[in-house]
């Protein structure tokens, strides 16, 4: 029996947030999609987690697409909401916040974003990234999703009239006026702030609606009643294929760092991260040969999307939107070249739209998720055709300027 139910905005912060459950022994099932039927959902399953690819979304398309599976939870009698929300606070955090409050009126979602264990904290509502404020970090200048507030009062009310209201991590909660707040953002600078909170919470029975990211999600998996067993395990492979979809300035120096390491890296071209039929011709069909012979003679490859993607006829300097989901469907077929060949490769993606494009490509919704190989990476098995694809997920602000080279270490025989 469904206990419960984890919304998240994108594939890899499902997964993120999934694997805290999973690799603890609990039972969860990730569904790429809303468009499942009940008894695909096993018996056993305590932890539900549902991907709305909802992020790039309109802030209206979004609310629309959490308030509907929202209600749906509350029509099953799902005794607990986690919306899943981007430890930099990216996509429609006010719309999908707000979505999950109108479901519930009578509660308070209690918002607990921080991410210590990677250095972002919240404090007196601020969000701040390694000691700079969220507007000011790397994320403020994302390509696609530029976070250009730090006060998270002020980023929900971008887009919601919501009431919410900011505690410190030295108050306690004031039970009494508690129902008069839709949305609680509490504070932390450690694990333990949030520890504590959660135990405040469990005191009062009042552990039911919250949002957060894995941070929130591994102290949960904690403390939270449910059956546990035996974990499985991952194997090593010959080789280690990544497809990187991300334009993260955090995943573009670890890139650097692993090709100064061994990695033979190959830039797609923008013709390339433009499918459109590219690689049925002569051309796009050389490229793939070519690669494949890489991917053969070397056991770690990197495939990435850093180059040419600024459109320089763009006045506002900003790549066109169409492209991060071209990018995610040129992954995709190449991935599929990489799984299909003779070599046994761990294929890992960086970001949630790489992901998923490979999964549309292949036409698989069917993933066992196994452990988190490195903090914010994801190791899962995607079957497909009778056969079993081990693919690793990473956000791709996420991770050391070594992930790369550790998930090697760990991965390759």
């Amino acid at each position: 029996m469904v206990k419960l139910l984890i919304i998240a905005d994108d594939f890899t912060g499902a997964l993120d947030t999934g694997i805290q459950f999973a690799e603890k022994g609990i039972s969860t099932q990730v569904f790429s999609n809303f468009n499942f039927k009940m008894d695909e959902i096993p018996s056993n399953t305590e932890v539900l987690v549902i991907d709305t690819e909802s992020r790039p979304l309109s802030k209206e398309a979004a609310y629309e697409s959490v308030r509907k599976i929202s209600d749906w939870a509350r029509e099953q009698g799902i005794e607990m909401i986690f919306k899943k929300t981007d430890s930099a606070l990216r996509g429609n955090i006010g719309s999908e916040l707000q979505a999950v409050c109108d479901s519930y009126p009578d509660e308070t979602l209690f918002f607990i974003p921080a991410h210590p264990e990677i250095d972002r904290v919240i404090k007196e509502g601020t969000s701040y990234i390694s000691g700079q404020l969220l507007e000011h970090s790397v994320f403020g200048k994302d390509p696609f999703e530029p976070v250009t507030k730090s006060f998270i009062p002020d980023i929900i009310k971008d887009q919601s009239d919501i009431a919410v209201d900011v505690i410190t991590s030295e108050e306690a909660i004031d039970w009494d006026t508690i129902n008069q707040t839709s949305i609680l953002v509490c504070d932390s600078s450690t694990v333990d702030d949030i520890d504590k909170r959660l135990n405040e919470l469990m005191q009062n029975n009042t552990v039911k609606y919250f949002a957060g990211c894995t941070a929130l999600a591994d102290r949960l998996a904690n403390i939270l009643s449910f059956n546990r067993t035996e974990t499985a395990s991952y194997r090593k492979t010959e080789g280690l294929y990544i497809a990187c979809g991300s334009l993260n300035k955090i995943t573009g120096k670890q890139l650097d760092y692993a090709e100064k390491h061994g990695f033979n890296r190959k830039r797609l071209t923008l013709r390339q991260k433009s499918p459109m039929n590219y690689f049925n011709s002569p051309e796009g069909k050389t490229f793939i040969k070519e690669l494949l012979e890489i991917s053969q003679e070397n056991n770690k490859v990197i495939v990435d999307t850093f180059e040419d993607v600024i459109n320089e006829n763009e006045k506002d300097n900003k790549p066109q939107e169409s492209l991060r989901f071209a990018i995610a469907e040129a992954h995709g077929h190449l991935a599929e070249e990489i799984m299909n060949s003779e070599k046994d490769c761990t294929i890992l993606m960086t970001g949630g739209d790489t992901l998923m494009g490979f999964l549309n490509v292949i036409g698989s919704t069917k993933i066992k998720l196994l452990c988190e190989i490195e903090k914010g990476a994801v190791l899962s098995i995607i079957e497909h055709n009778g056969k079993e694809q081990q693919v690793i997920s990473k956000s791709g602000g996420f991770g050391t300027e070594d992930v790369f080279c550790r998930i090697a270490d760990k991965i390759l025989k």
